[in-house]
């Protein structure tokens, strides 16, 4: 009997002694929070409370104007995003940056959304998300009226050419992954023609830029610079705006806004307002056949 009932007991002390490790077990897994996949916030959920948004922007005509006297904002992307924020019931800031802030701007929140019409590569989608593209735009370059060596791109990439670009545009990367041997200078600013001068002043042999900057530039200034590849830019690319990495409700909604816009036509009636002549792919729609 005394055999039975000390069995009785240490049976209820093991059972009591399960019981008490399982609870601490737990209380402690209850403060450790399981890996999961929540979402950040978005700019679309601040935004739908204060209707405010803050819009990166820098000059480049005829995209982006701006009037130096009265400061008004002015070309085709401005009037774009525009009407987005007017009929999204928006009040838009915008805030001024460069071709090398861009991307910052957008990860220091110092703007939510940037119009700043850039050239989409990969090593920029690694950092950001860009939307729809708006138009298509190719790369050239401006040299010399009587140069003759510079020819083609593999002519550039030589120990004695000097290469001039501005930092953070499209040629500042293509010059960085593609020559190798070339001296290359690059410009801070959102003003292109900073490096395109260093070509009149003899600092520079060929400068790197878009198709629409070097053909403007060239027209300008005919008799001491030409445009290298006007007839045949290369690296033909997408143009699009930009948005935080990882930021997919804000940037659902503008591919949306810009399909929108694109297929109602807004976004050639902006572009021929700004005097603009960008590429697109050609659209055929037609009724479905019974």
């Amino acid at each position: 009997m005394l055999k039975k009932s000390l069995l009785r007991y240490v049976l209820i002390g093991l059972s009591l002694f399960s019981v008490l490790i399982f609870n601490l077990a737990g209380c402690t897994n209850s403060n450790v929070t399981p890996p999961t996949a929540t979402a950040s916030a978005s700019v679309m959920d601040r935004v739908a409370t204060d209707s405010k948004v803050k819009i990166g922007y820098l000059v480049f005509p005829p995209a982006i104007t701006k009037n130096q006297t009265s400061g008004e904002l002015g070309g085709h992307l401005i009037d774009t995003i525009k009407e987005i924020a007017r009929l999204s019931k928006w009040t838009p800031e915008f805030v001024e940056t460069d071709w090398a802030g861009f991307t910052t701007g957008l990860d220091s929140g110092r703007f939510d959304i940037s119009v700043v019409p850039t050239f989409v590569t990969v090593p920029r989608a690694l950092s950001i998300y860009f939307t729809k593209p708006l138009f298509f735009a190719g790369n050239s370059a401006i040299v010399r009226a009587g140069e003759t060596k510079i020819t083609t791109l593999t002519s550039i990439d030589k120990p004695e050419i000097r290469v001039a670009v501005t930092q953070g545009e499209a040629g500042d990367e293509y010059a960085k992954a593609n020559f190798k041997k070339a001296k290359i200078t690059s410009f801070p600013g959102s003003d292109q023609s900073a490096a395109f001068q260093a070509v009149v002043a003899g600092r520079a042999d060929i400068a790197l830029g878009d198709a629409y900057a070097t053909a403007q530039f060239a027209k300008a200034n005919a008799a001491k610079v030409k445009d290298l590849f006007a007839a045949n830019p290369y690296n033909l690319t997408p143009v699009s705006w930009a948005v935080k990495k990882g930021d997919d409700k804000l940037l659902n909604f503008l591919n949306s806004s810009i399909e929108a816009l694109d297929y109602q036509g807004r976004l050639r009636e902006f572009e021929q307002k700004a005097g603009a002549n960008w590429l697109h792919p050609k659209k055929v729609l037609e009724f479905t056949k019974g």
